[in-house]
């Protein structure tokens, strides 16, 4: 059987253990946690802008609006930033701050250009979507993707790729009580076959299968 990871509570732990060390963890455990609290495609993160979750007086929005432009399926999405998210969103944004990146004269968002990428590589700049073919119109987040493996590579996690991260948020949504409507609204998945193929039990190897069924049945004593 094929072995499909889906990231658990310890397996998020270990992420963001092995990479919250300066000089850049406060933006690497941010983006961890944003794709697996808002389920963004790595696209979606590569093209996010910082006036897409922040108000002009440097507030982060509650709820707000994935724009059609950047979605996935041309689908705008409506998405909300929970405090377990805002306590490593604050601390990125002291990071692009004190860094002083995107700077703007404007005392709004926080001096930063609200047009600018909301995620920042450590040179200040957006990650960039490069064409898939050369001189193609198709593009894909090459940048971002290799941020995340770099940012696996530093844990034990094995079989963990970037979708993995979209993935795990779907079944996580899905095992949390969020209903298959919602989950296509805020997935922007339409197809409810797709969604069943991520919310269906992860698939185990062949030999730890064996190994789990019925084996806590006991012969009885006497």
């Amino acid at each position: 059987m094929p072995r499909v990871k889906i990231l658990e509570t310890d397996d998020v732990q270990e992420l963001v253990n092995q990479n919250s060390a300066p000089p850049n963890g406060k933006r690497d455990c941010c983006l961890i946690m944003s794709a697996l609290l808002w389920g963004l495609t790595m696209s979606e993160m590569s093209l996010l802008s910082l006036e897409d979750v922040m108000g002009k007086h440097g507030v982060f929005y509650r709820i707000w609006t994935l724009p059609a432009s950047i979605a996935y399926n041309g689908i705008a999405r409506e998405l909300r930033t929970e405090d377990h998210l805002l306590m490593f969103l604050e601390p990125y944004m002291d990071w692009v701050v004190k860094h002083k990146f995107q700077r703007s004269n404007l005392h709004t968002y926080r001096q930063r250009k609200p047009e600018s990428p909301f995620f920042l590589n450590d040179s200040g700049e957006g990650y960039a979507m490069s064409p898939r073919v050369k001189g193609g119109s198709d593009y894909q987040p090459r940048s971002m993707n290799d941020k995340f493996r770099k940012m696996v590579a530093k844990t034990s996690l094995q079989g963990v790729t970037p979708t993995t991260f979209r993935d795990s948020w779907v079944k996580a949504m899905y095992e949390a009580g969020c209903g298959y409507s919602d989950l296509q609204a805020v997935s922007g998945i339409r197809s409810k076959a797709t969604l069943s193929k991520k919310v269906k039990p992860t698939e185990r190897d062949l030999e730890a299968v064996f190994k789990t069924v019925y084996n806590r049945v006991k012969f009885p004593k006497g």
